[in-house]
């Protein structure tokens, strides 16, 4: 018989709604998008996920937001469901709320394969909880990749995918082809945001590290014909 891991401390039972009360510091708050997709989620999928409550205090630790989208679901909180039972101390009740909903210590997506999954699967924003916002802020607002979640064809996005890819790999083996200093200027910002509004004004993706005269050039072309005119 395999020894169960010592690092698991909750046991699951199944708790009547009434008994599991809103922890009234938690800091997580979610607007009436975020409550609607959660809920589209849940119905879609189920309660997947136990949400943690602490017999101790009988607070909720971790998925207020869950229960609350249950709620509404069912239409009365005469339920039960199974969460995760700890029984800890208020210190370490307020350290686990943190925790469990703390996004920095549970990485971050790898863009190109969140991509590559999408249209592998055929998957709407929609399908997965992003909105189109999501997608422009994961991608640098780069208009390529957030059109590929609008897709006519799988395969022709998924070809559109692959051909960004390699785009911005040759781009990447030409600057190491010229990386010599003298062929560089360096444009010093105040900040990120004053580095992002340039790279907006001048139409070229954030993500992009160096700018080809070609690009400024098609910029400065642009401008003078818009002047001319």
């Amino acid at each position: 018989m395999v020894n169960k891991t010592k690092y698991q401390k909750s046991t699951t039972e199944l708790i009547h709604r009434s008994e599991l009360m809103n922890a009234p510091y938690n800091p997580r708050r979610i607007s009436k998008d975020e409550k609607k997709r959660l809920k589209a989620m849940l119905k879609k999928h189920g309660l997947v996920n136990t949400p943690t409550w602490n017999k101790r205090t009988g607070n909720i630790v971790g998925g207020h937001q869950r229960i609350s989208a249950l709620d509404i679901l069912e239409g009365t909180k005469d339920y039960a469901l199974e969460v995760s039972v700890i029984d800890v101390d208020e210190k370490e009740e307020v350290e686990l709320n943190i925790v469990l909903n703390n996004q920095s210590i549970q990485g971050e997506y790898e863009t190109d394969s969140l991509a590559e999954l999408m249209l592998d699967f055929n998957l709407q924003t929609e399908d997965i909880g992003f909105t189109s916002l999501d997608i422009d802020f994961m991608f640098n607002g780069d208009d390529r990749f957030s059109e590929l979640f609008n897709p006519p064809e799988v395969d022709e996005e998924k070809n559109k995918l692959q051909e960004i890819k390699d785009a911005r790999e040759k781009g990447k083996e030409r600057l190491a082809d010229r990386n010599n200093i003298n062929f560089l200027t360096v444009l010093v910002f105040r900040d990120e945001n004053e580095r992002k509004e340039f790279h907006k004004i001048i139409g070229v993706p954030a993500y992009e590290d160096y700018i080809s005269l070609e690009q400024l050039q098609r910029f400065i072309d642009a401008k003078l014909e818009e002047g001319a005119n």
